[in-house]
């Protein structure tokens, strides 16, 4: 008895095989899409699903659906190829997980004794009741600590 690899699972039954055939053709209109879209703009969409000749586009916010709308029917000439016509384009704002956004981000490196020295300089220059001055030196106390 052989193994049996995943797509021959998915392909071996019809109704799978619809499925894993959506889920393909999804794919290829994902890549479609990045490649018509700005390269600002490409991490913020993603493909949601196909319907119809119907495609359903979900943006990270509402600024990139409006700009994504204002580009609707370049897009959609780009996206439809010679078995699939795209006559529609609904955009819908899908925001994601927060918390996987935050985990890309790095803290930014502390002052070294250089900048410090030079910060600590600039304070001392500064007049006492400046408002510069007070910022200074809590940010002196806290990296110190």
């Amino acid at each position: 008895m052989t193994a049996r690899s995943l797509q021959e699972h998915l392909t071996s039954g019809d109704s799978m095989a619809r499925l894993a055939a959506h889920a393909q053709r999804l794919l290829q209109f994902q890549r479609l899409l990045e490649a018509a879209l700005p390269e600002a703009l490409r991490p913020h969409a993603r493909v949601a699903n196909f319907r119809l000749g119907k495609i359903f586009i979900h943006t990270a916010n509402g600024a990139v659906a409006a700009k994504i709308r204002q580009l609707g029917p370049r897009l959609a000439s780009e996206l439809s190829n010679k078995d699939v016509k795209i006559t529609q384009i609904e955009v819908r704002v899908q925001a994601q997980n927060p918390v996987l956004r935050d985990s890309k981000h790095e803290r930014p490196a502390l002052p070294g004794e250089k900048q410090k020295q030079g910060l600590t300089a600039l304070s001392r220059n500064l007049p006492d009741d400046s408002a510069l001055k007070g910022a200074l030196e809590r940010l002196l106390r806290s990296v110190k600590e």
